[in-house]
């Protein structure tokens, strides 16, 4: 009998430790989940899972202040960006201008449209770190309008100075299809990826369509300029990456990557049998 008290006791022991030790590990889920809403009061307790509990708590605050001098040390290095953005497009706008009275005074000489075009190639990299910066620091929050995929397109095709050879296909399902957006950003997406097509010198052709489920929205811009080349196709997105045919900086599909993305979309880059096909997808549930 005293043996099977004896039993008894450490299976009852044995069950309360069981017990309590469930407990405590719920309560410190529970003040992590906390501390991720920011509630930091700690609890008044001393036992066995306080040490592990005070660890959690400095490990937390510390991720949270490096956190914070990260955000701070970003937005510094956005704020430097931008001064040296504005600071070289005072001088080369004035270069601009003095290029072009030079034009007119020495229309016979040949270097100086060659010294413009390169002018010009560092106003709108000066433009386009503006831009960028201005995204990184997310000074301009997206905004939720509601428009017609015709609507963009169509604004974007006024931006840009299209070729003359290249013919414009736009399928009539667009008027019919909205999206939820910032319109002027998601713009300046769909103007990067129309002129990355416009600018391959064997295209003639860019075919704009769009498809709707009811999980998103897509808006496919499709080329005929020889497509993209298998090494490249993974790398297009990245910021600063040029392909050895390209005359750009490498900025305007990383940045319409990044504007899709602020918005809630994805982006996406294949080949077709003549060209290449740029997918923008628009969840139609935010």
């Amino acid at each position: 009998m005293i043996y099977l008290l004896w039993i008894m006791s450490l299976l009852l022991l044995y069950y309360f430790l069981e017990s309590r030790k469930k407990k405590r590990i719920g309560e410190l889920r529970d003040l992590i989940d906390k501390l991720q809403k920011q509630d930091y009061r700690m609890p008044m307790r001393q036992d066995d899972f306080s040490l592990l509990e005070d660890a959690i708590y400095k490990l937390f605050v510390e991720i949270v202040e490096a956190k914070e001098r990260t955000a701070r040390s970003s937005e510094k290095q956005v704020e430097y960006l931008e001064d040296i953005a504005h600071q070289i497009k005072t001088p080369i706008t004035s270069m601009v201008f003095s290029v072009e009275n030079l034009e007119m005074d020495y229309p016979e000489d040949t270097n100086i449209p060659i010294l413009k075009k390169q002018i010009l190639r560092l106003n709108s990299l000066s433009d386009i770190l503006l831009k960028l910066s201005s995204l990184d620091a997310n000074k301009n929050l997206m905004k939720a309008e509601e428009f017609s995929l015709e609507e963009l397109v169509n604004y974007s095709l006024e931006s840009l100075n299209i070729r003359d050879r290249v013919h414009i296909e736009i399928d009539n399902i667009l008027k019919d299809h909205r999206i939820i957006g910032d319109f002027y950003w998601l713009a300046e997406a769909v103007i990067n990826i129309i002129k990355n097509a416009n600018n391959m010198p064997s295209c003639d052709k860019i075919l704009i369509k769009s498809i709707k489920n009811p999980l998103f929205t897509s808006l496919y811009i499709e080329d005929n300029g020889g497509g993209i080349a298998r090494e490249d196709i993974r790398k297009i997105f990245r910021r600063f990456y040029k392909t050895p045919d390209s005359n750009g900086f490498g900025i305007g599909l990383a940045m319409a990557k990044t504007i899709v993305e602020k918005n809630n979309g994805e982006i996406s880059g294949s080949n077709t049998e003549d060209g290449a096909r740029f997918e923008i997808k628009f969840y139609n549930v935010t």
